[in-house]
């Protein structure tokens, strides 16, 4: 995104602008970069204590987050009525991949939809993809009760101005990270952090080089998590939390070229709500049992409390569900 001035606000650049562009990899911090690339993404901070050398702006500070009782279901419902009520009489096109997120985003708007007997605003844009991902939901839910759109070419292609496009995005953020499967799996997920994480970082990079670097820069930050963090897993997740949540939520919106204003109008992301990350914060014990094919287990059975299907509660996994679709290069 262009700049008119040095201290111009940026809210979003994707990593190939961060990496490749001069301008940004002589203004950015160099432990910051380093960090960048452990990490797979552009990192920006919602707490803002890290020193970036590019002048962010964010979204959704973290700041104002609190405890909350709702339940997982009750936050659905909440935010499928918010989404209903802000977008007037019109078409409501859900971004189904097949995926955990947002097939909890396209039932609880059919069951508020439902409610409401406004259910003929509803329609799902899909690929062969996401029928494969989920196929008994496709078959039973969609098909033949619901009017949906085959993507043909890239996602970009098919997001019409005239409707709301609500997608699933943001699942991760309050869950935890799909890069964790493998710790998860070895178990070393569930160790204190301080003792795992030089080797995975010096894994990711190649080399040791940054490591210790890179854990000094983010520790101060970590101060400001709600959660005690102990374990790899914690870590992680506070890392997806208040560090790539912006770069999330734009990512889209920024591949349409529209601007962040968009956001809560004509472009809804089901989980970024105050309600949800209060949620995250109060029942960190919640988002996985122990093997990683328990890894948001909340949101699967809210599935099959809609859809019964035990081999999807039992055995689905996080999958990148987006990776079939967002190949618009930015």
């Amino acid at each position: 995104m262009p700049l008119s001035a040095p201290n111009t606000p940026i809210y979003y650049l994707s990593k190939k602008q961060l990496f490749k562009q001069r301008r940004w990899r002589k203004r950015a911090n160099p432990i910051y970069l380093h960090t960048c690339k452990f990490f797979g993404a552009t990192l920006i901070d919602r707490t803002e204590t890290l020193e970036t050398g590019i002048p962010f702006q964010v979204l959704d500070p973290t700041d104002s987050l609190s405890k909350t009782d709702l339940t997982f279901a009750a936050i659905c419902q909440q935010r499928a009525i918010e989404i209903i009520h802000a977008t007037a009489t019109q078409t409501i096109r859900v971004l189904w991949s097949g995926g955990i997120d947002s097939t909890v985003a396209l039932i609880a708007l059919i069951k508020e939809l439902r409610a409401q007997d406004q259910l003929h605003r509803l329609k799902v844009l899909l690929s062969q993809e996401s029928i494969q991902e989920f196929p008994s939901f496709f078959h039973q839910e969609i098909e033949h009760k619901l009017p949906f759109d085959l993507i043909t070419t890239t996602i970009y292609d098919h997001i019409r101005d005239d409707e709301v496009s609500v997608t699933g995005e943001h699942g991760d953020q309050l869950f935890g990270s799909d890069k964790l499967k493998y710790a998860v799996q070895t178990g070393e997920a569930y160790r204190p952090y301080a003792d795992v994480l030089p080797y995975f970082i010096s894994r990711k990079l190649g080399t040791e080089k940054h490591t210790q670097a890179i854990i000094d820069y983010i520790q101060p930050q970590l101060a400001h998590s709600p959660v005690k963090l102990n374990t790899y897993y914690d870590y992680l997740w506070w890392m997806n939390f208040s560090l790539k949540w912006q770069n999330v939520s734009l990512r889209l919106v920024y591949g349409l070229d529209k601007s962040p204003d968009v956001l809560g109008k004509t472009f809804f992301h089901f989980f970024r709500s105050p309600d949800f990350q209060n949620w995250s914060i109060s029942n960190h014990n919640k988002k996985i049992q122990r093997e990683w094919n328990s890894y948001k287990h909340v949101a699967k059975q809210y599935i099959h409390d809609f859809h019964p299907n035990k081999d999807y509660l039992i055995h689905k996994e996080k999958e990148p569900s987006l990776k079939e679709v967002l190949v618009r290069k930015l």
